[in-house]
């Protein structure tokens, strides 16, 4: 397999406002640099996505300072990309986790709190070469109480976790770079509906060397980019009226975000038994 560079999101403040810049990449030619941004995507309605949370992570107190989206599964736990939780090959360890924001750089927008994290759970077989398996775990140091701006999402039922999706209409958030010309990440959540597609045709597209347990969704010069990685993935569940979880932003094909070419997310289905055994969040 062809070599791939994993890429982490560096944020330089400048005011008030945050720059990113890549500098992990796919490990593979075909799956270039892993930015998300919701790139095309419209300003989402105030509190549409309440288990949307955004992370600022390092090393330390004094390392490189990177931005990840992530989603609410718990009242303590958050689910995110693995590969957002590396800096230069180390494990972060410094995780600031904010909860019921809408607009990013507003501090004291109503409904928003600011936790830290306290333990780290990289799935044990996540492989940063090509992103298998590349989902962690962020164990909050207080259970959140929570409110119409703070809500979890639902994990996929046990009755549907086998469904592939394909054709469901999904939506994808997060608070990145929103057009290709902008240097810096959106001022409010942004929000993008797109069509999840079939396991074959993204494979087809990734020329055969997509990593396993993925989900694939495309619309029309838009998708996952600078600075959304580890963001959900959701479909509306007309069963039950909610939204259900089924992916966490991985990476973006070579060609850019704003080709129409798929954003791959991991499929979160995949690893119901591993968040339960971390989380002991019982499954339904």
């Amino acid at each position: 397999m062809r070599r791939i560079m994993l890429v982490y999101l560096n944020i330089l403040y400048i005011l008030v406002l945050l720059v990113i810049s890549a500098s992990s990449v796919c490990n593979n030619e075909h799956c270039s640099k892993i930015e998300s941004r919701v790139i095309g995507g419209a300003q989402s309605e105030r509190n549409s996505r309440p288990y949307q949370v955004a992370l600022y992570m390092r090393v330390g107190t004094t390392g490189q300072l990177g931005f990840c989206g992530g989603a609410l599964v718990d009242q303590q736990w958050v689910l995110t990309a693995a590969h957002c939780c590396f800096h230069d090959g180390n494990l972060v360890d410094n995780i600031q986790v904010i909860l019921g924001a809408h607009s990013l750089y507003d501090r004291y927008e109503h409904g928003r709190r600011i936790v830290h994290a306290s333990e780290v759970h990289v799935h044990p077989d996540f492989q940063p070469d090509n992103f298998t398996n590349d989902l962690a775990l962020l164990k909050l140091t207080n259970t959140i109480q929570l409110t119409d701006t703070i809500m979890t999402v639902r994990l996929p039922y046990l009755s549907i976790s086998t469904f592939n999706f394909a054709g469901a209409a999904g939506t994808l958030s997060g608070w990145g770079i929103a057009g290709p010309t902008v240097t810096f990440v959106s001022p409010t959540l942004r929000s993008k509906t797109m069509t999840v597609i079939t396991d074959q045709l993204c494979n087809s597209t990734f020329f055969s060397e997509l990593p396993p347990n993925t989900v694939c969704a495309l619309a029309q010069f838009s998708g996952t980019c600078k600075g959304d990685n580890g963001g959900p993935l959701t479909i509306f569940y007309n069963d039950t009226e909610e939204d259900i979880l089924i992916g966490v932003a991985s990476f973006v094909h070579e060609n850019g975000c704003n080709d129409s070419m798929p954003s791959v997310f991991t499929r979160v289905s995949r690893f119901l038994q591993w968040i339960s055994e971390v989380t002991g969040i019982v499954l339904q």
